[in-house]
């Protein structure tokens, strides 16, 4: 079924016909002709005398004088003539018809004073014709030639024309040693002929490449494939990778159309027989127009209105009374021209019918499409005496088969090209780009913490946000890139003008720029970032599914580097993404084996020497590896959604120790780390105070310390719960001062109790001027605000010497203790205070 009107005037012939026109006079011969069609490298030649043409010349014609020998016969013995020809007024839409039903491959485009001002081929009609539906659902088998004619390679050019011109085919496949090599065309016959190559053997003047397409492949990716290599046939394969046959570009265009007309004139047909049938029995042919499913018109020779059926009335809205002698353009939506009712009348006028779609408004001003056959009934002097016409609604079935090619080949939410539609574009482009050594980049995006915009502002807002992502990475593309959305918040393109890197980094950084936009939804600004992960062919991988995963590797990789940003693909580093996921693994097992336990490093005050507190450190002994750094399965455990579970192991293990030591008559306050995973909880405060009623211990004997990154990113839960474990004795630490945000507004309005000084202000304090400056700040800053100050790090006397002239009171480091186990610790801390 053809593809509905647009509300546009219709695309014209002119719009698309070649206008660079080459045409002779009626005195030319067939030798200067050859030669003019091989020069320009056309398919025909307009014959013309004072610019009205005369006939047409085309390839064809040429190679039948030269199988016949018959090269200097004048243009007007052998040219077609009259001219088909087709205004340059007319739609695309009936030139595509008139080319099946006249059966010729050329139109000459006159004005409308019947000169010569273009030529229109089918390629032209197919390359404007808007029946990617029709393409999407048949596949190559169904229309290619399964029996082509074929030629040997060892044969002359004289009998390749002789068999071309013999067969009627428009191209012959060439055969050598039994195996398939070529296709001879017409094209090919032209320019051999033009060069005087007759004698010679076809397998040493024939190009050897040989493009195939896979028999299952559709119509739709076939002409992709057509328009990339500008050929006009294409050899087809099966399964088995055998050829099997040959398609053109004009089957494309015949198999739509002729299966279009043909479904049409069966339509008609089996009207034609009902109202002949009529004739001679009145009664049966109301009872069908009557019981018909479809609405039926009947109009006099006048095309006024005689009949319409209760179907009609269903459809249109109108009764029987309401139309009757009137004529049948009262449904007239407006959307079809002059040109097209012009067309249609001369079709019945010279045919004898008319069937197509079109566009009609009902009587509550609805416009919708309908299946209409037109059939003109003509009394025995041969005379039109009436009109016949059937159509059929097709508002639910344009739905349903739009819905349909959505489905299947985009993503609802988005409108973008889903993996399927994808996954076929990107076949395409590696096989386009290996075949003539290009490079192509596939790029992974996903979005930063997506998950929060669906937490905070609700699925609805989430999906609207992924639109407007997707319509500003589609903005950003060339025409022959793709961008698909496979689903959750990740988004896939296929970049196909990348031999040049810094110019791929300059439209990555520029896809950056214009993605963090703010986004604007209702009363909501949103800011949003992407990392970026991206791949090549053939450096990275030759295969699509290899470039995906290559791809998908390089957008961790931009992660780790902070996100908002873009990484390629190297192996070294996807190497350590692997490590990482096998970690991650280890990670997940690593609590159910016992591999944590927990560490303790004393906390001395400056000025009495004395160990005040501890700080608990977790530390995983690795079967395989041994300990390994909580700054490295720290940050896995975050992503991986593990830090919870692991808080809760320290928690449980720290207050467990706390009252192994009172038990032994030690009162020691040990301080833990949380994370800002924890906060976002929301009940991190209730855990805690639960483990320590458990144990019986006094909230005096436990710390937490927390980085300033908890007040960036849950601000509210993280004030809500220190303000609640204050209030029952437990004192708040700020690690790792400095190294964040060091927002003082948070200092100020939330209550803590001790600030950690980071060792990076620490490590040059005896040689950095600016280093001292600043620990002296922060201690000073620390004391107005009523907060204990511990250094941490300290691994020199000299930096102990300069804390105490600044009058710091704390001090941690490997100077003084390094991290112990639990018994190592406790008789390190009784020998102290001996």
């Amino acid at each position: 079924m053809s593809r509905p009107p647009k509300v546009t005037s219709p695309l014209l012939v002119r719009h698309i016909a070649q206008s660079n026109l080459i045409t002779c006079t009626p005195d030319s011969t067939a030798d200067s002709l050859i030669r003019l069609m091989a020069d320009k490298k056309i398919g025909c030649i307009v014959v013309c005398e004072n610019r009205l043409p005369v006939g047409i010349v085309t390839r064809r014609d040429l190679i039948g004088l030269w199988a016949g020998n018959a090269q200097h016969t004048p243009v007007t013995q052998f040219m077609s003539s009259p001219v088909h020809t087709v205004s340059e007024w007319e739609s695309v839409d009936e030139a595509g018809l008139k080319f099946i039903a006249e059966e010729v491959r050329h139109f000459v485009v006159t004005k409308n004073s019947g000169e010569a001002c273009g030529i229109i081929t089918e390629t032209d009609v197919v390359n404007s014709h808007g029946i990617e539906h029709d393409l999407f659902l048949r596949s190559v088998e169904e229309i290619a030639d399964h029996s082509p004619v074929s030629v040997d390679g060892n044969s002359t050019v004289l009998t390749a024309l002789q068999k071309l011109n013999q067969s009627g085919r428009s191209a012959l496949l060439i055969t050598l040693h039994n195996e398939i090599s070529g296709i001879f065309t017409e094209r090919d016959a032209v320019a051999l002929i033009a060069q005087d190559m007759q004698g010679r053997l076809i397998c040493d003047l024939c190009n050897s490449t040989l493009v195939t397409v896979e028999q299952s492949l559709s119509l739709y990716n076939a002409r992709k494939v057509f328009l990339q290599h500008q050929f006009q046939h294409l050899a087809i394969t099966n399964h088995q990778g055998k050829i099997t046959g040959l398609i053109s570009y004009s089957d494309i265009l015949r198999s739509v159309e002729n299966d279009y007309v043909y479904r049409l004139r069966e339509l008609l047909n089996e009207r034609d027989k009902a109202l002949e049938k009529s004739q001679h029995s009145l009664k049966l042919a109301d009872k069908v127009i009557e019981a018909s499913m479809e609405a039926i018109v009947i109009c006099d020779k006048n095309a006024q209105i005689l009949r319409v059926n209760p179907s009609f009335t269903e459809i249109t809205g109108y009764t029987s009374a309401e139309v009757l002698g009137k004529n049948p353009n009262i449904l007239s939506s407006g959307r079809h021209n002059k040109s097209f009712y012009k067309a249609m009348w001369q079709s019945l006028t010279e045919q004898g019918f008319w069937q197509g779609e079109i566009w009609n408004r009902r009587k509550d001003g609805a416009v919708y499409p309908e299946w209409l056959s037109i059939t003109s009934i003509r009394d025995d002097h041969g005379n039109i005496s009436q009109y016949a016409s059937i159509f059929t609604d097709l508002t639910e079935i344009k739905k349903s088969e739009a819905r349909i090619r959505r489905l299947a080949y985009f993503d609802e939410l988005t409108r973008l090209p889903n993996r399927k539609l994808f996954n076929d574009r990107l076949q395409l482009s590696i096989g386009y780009a290996r075949e003539h050594q290009h490079r192509i980049a596939v790029a992974y995006i996903d979005v930063d913490f997506f998950q929060q915009i669906n937490d905070l502002h609700g699925h609805e807002t989430g999906d609207r946000v992924l639109k407007e992502i997707g319509r500003r990475i589609e903005h950003q593309l060339d025409d022959s890139d793709t961008v698909a959305r496979f689903g959750g918040d990740e988004f896939n393109l296929i970049l196909t003008d990348v031999d040049d890197t810094p110019h791929i980094s300059e439209f990555l950084n520029r896809l950056l720029s214009t993605v963090n936009q703010p986004i604007l939804i209702e009363d909501k600004e949103l800011k949003v970032t992407v990392s970026i992960g991206v791949s090549f062919f053939p450096t990275d991988a030759d295969d699509a599914e290899s470039l995906l995963k290559c791809a998908n590797s390089a957008v961790h990789l931009a992660k780790d580097f902070g996100r908002n940003s873009f990484r390629f693909f190297s192996p070294e580093q996807h190497r350590l993404i692997q490590s990482r996921y096998q970690m991650g693994s280890d990670l997940q097992a690593a609590l159910d084996n016992g591999e944590f336990q927990l560490y303790f490093q004393p906390k001395v005050g400056l000025h009495t020497g004395r160990p005040t507190s501890c700080e608990a450190l977790l530390r995983w002994l690795h079967p395989q590896l041994g300990f390994i750094s909580p700054a490295e399965f720290i940050p896995l455990a975050e992503d991986l959604g593990l830090i919870n579970r692991i808080g809760r192991f320290v928690l449980e293990e720290a207050c467990q120790q706390i009252a192994r030591w009172r038990e032994q008559g030690e009162e020691i306050n040990v301080a833990i780390n949380l994370s800002a995973r924890q906060f976002q909880q929301g009940d991190i405060a209730e855990q805690i105070l639960e483990c320590l009623k458990q144990h019986n211990l006094p909230a005096h004997l436990l710390s937490v310390e927390l980085t300033e990154s908890c007040f960036l990113y849950c601000p509210e839960e993280t004030k809500e719960a220190l303000n609640t474990l204050r209030s029952q004795g437990i004192q708040v630490a700020i690690d790792d001062f400095g190294t964040g945000y060091s927002s003082l507004s948070y200092i100020r309005t939330i209550a803590l109790d001790i600030l950690k000084i980071d060792r990076s202000f620490l490590v040059n304090l005896e040689a950095s001027e600016v280093d001292r400056a600043i620990v002296t700040s922060i201690i000073e800053m620390s004391h107005v605000l009523g907060l204990q100050v511990v250094a941490e790090g300290i691994e020199h006397q000299s930096q102990v010497t300069i804390l105490k002239q600044m009058k710091c009171d704390q001090l941690q480091g490997f100077l003084l203790a390094r991290p112990m186990p639990a018994d190592a610790f406790i008789n390190w801390y009784k020998h102290q205070n001996a």
